[in-house]
């Protein structure tokens, strides 16, 4: 167990010194197999193939894929348009405008830095100009961008479901009542930090005037967002696998872009195509090590051991849930979502097992709690990555930013970890789970 540890260690000096999530974990594996006695090393190379050649993960690739080309084809100008027109023309509207295109474009997009890459760019200077702090504005559309991972298609999710074994359409479902909990308070808490801010109120606009400026944007919308709606109505329907409904996904936002919008063109597809193949090289070489490492800890027992060690503090099942959420949170703090999932992933499921925690439910705490380990400092990668984006320093983002995570993403995680029915009321309705 102190090898254990000391590999542990390791991961985590190397992350935080800025080292890629990837080698970090390559050389946790290689201190473990060097200082353990685990006999010849080459066990682990099928261990770590096996996990990459899984069909299921094909489907990452092709949503980010869908996401990127939607990103280059104009969709996140239109829908920012229609959230503006929709929503806009009220003080403090700007905010409301984030939140909503932000949840909108995320489960298209399936990744939080894609959203805040493509709707951040727009937004930020938009809010600047009409009065918003700076700061806030970037802190917003921050915090906001976390919801792709409690909207489906996540690509989060299908990581889950694949390293847990567990349903994937029904954890596309578990995190959307506690996404849209998140929703509202972001936009409660929006409405009062606002107050004060130097904002114009837009002119009253004719109710006529409204109804068509409105329908008009909503029309060059449209062909965009039916997308998540063809990609869910494929996966519920029973016509498609995730997967298959990814590639679908995939064959429809090319001709979108290309020939409705026609802002798809060959240069900036090829850019899509790069882009996503750029992600997906660093994921695969992540699951290839996460792989290698989780076997190790298997070998040396760690699951047990931290099933052990936390039932011998207490059995009381609500302490227990605490302890994990600190956990969780500790390790969203410093790993991207995709690490903590393949590293607390399969180490937590046996403790939730054991007191009785629907994996479903469980999946859905965990993308609450590595959606806010995003934005918590002292890391907080997509808080810094906005701030790049936005041109914010950090510490203009933070008194905004502790607010939302305070009054907003705090009680949804409560709520979330308490409330099981929270996650499984849709999987139930939708698919009889359970």
């Amino acid at each position: 167990m102190s090898i254990v540890l000391l590999s542990v260690a390791l991961l985590v000096i190397l992350m935080v010194v800025g080292v890629p999530v990837a080698l970090a974990f390559a050389a946790s594996v290689i201190l473990l197999v060097t200082l353990g006695d685990y006999g010849s090393p080459i066990f682990l190379i099928p261990a770590g193939l096996g996990k990459i050649s899984s069909i299921i993960l094909v489907a990452i690739p092709l949503y980010i894929l869908a996401g990127n080309l939607m990103i280059h084809g104009g969709l996140a100008r239109r829908l920012v348009d229609l959230a503006e027109s929709l929503v806009g023309r009220f003080r403090g509207g700007m905010g409301l405008v984030v939140i909503f295109t932000m949840a909108i474009f995320g489960a298209i997009s399936g990744m939080a830095s894609s959203a805040v890459a493509a709707v951040g760019s727009i937004l930020i200077p938009r809010m600047v100009e009409q009065g918003y702090d700076r700061g806030y504005a970037t802190s917003l559309v921050a915090c906001s961008s976390v919801l792709s991972l409690l909207f489906p298609p996540s690509a989060s999710m299908i990581l889950f479901g694949w390293v847990t074994n567990t349903s994937i359409a029904a954890l596309f479902l578990a995190p959307v009542l506690p996404g849209v909990i998140l929703i509202t308070g972001y936009a409660v808490v929006n409405s009062i930090l606002t107050k004060n801010m130097p904002i114009p109120k837009p002119a009253p606009l004719p109710m006529g005037d409204y109804v068509r400026d409105v329908a008009q944007k909503g029309k060059t919308a449209s062909v965009g967002l039916l997308l998540p709606i063809l990609i869910l109505g494929c996966i519920y329907g029973g016509i498609t696998t995730p997967t298959e409904a990814a590639a679908v996904a995939v064959a429809f936002a090319i001709p979108v872009g290309f020939l409705v919008y026609r802002e798809l063109k060959l240069r900036n597809f090829l850019e899509a195509v790069w882009k996503t193949g750029e992600i997906t090289g660093l994921l695969v070489l992540l699951i290839f090590f996460a792989a290698m490492l989780a076997r190790l800890f298997t070998m040396e027992n760690v699951p047990q051991s931290i099933l052990a060690g936390l039932v011998g503090l207490t059995e009381n099942k609500i302490l227990l849930l605490l302890l994990v959420n600190l956990f969780l949170i500790l390790v969203g703090m410093f790993l991207d979502d995709a690490s903590g999932i393949l590293l607390a992933g399969p180490m937590l499921l046996p403790l939730m097992l054991a007191i009785d925690v629907d994996p479903v439910h469980f999946g859905a705490i965990v993308a609450v709690n590595l959606g806010m380990g995003l934005i918590t400092p002292p890391t907080a990668p997509i808080l810094y990555f906005a701030g790049a984006v936005g041109k914010a320093s950090f510490p203009s983002m933070l008194r905004p930013t502790f607010c939302f995570i305070f009054f907003c993403y705090l009680p949804t995680l409560i709520a979330t970890t308490f409330v099981p029915d929270l996650s499984l009321l849709l999987p139930r309705l939708i698919l009889g789970y359970g």
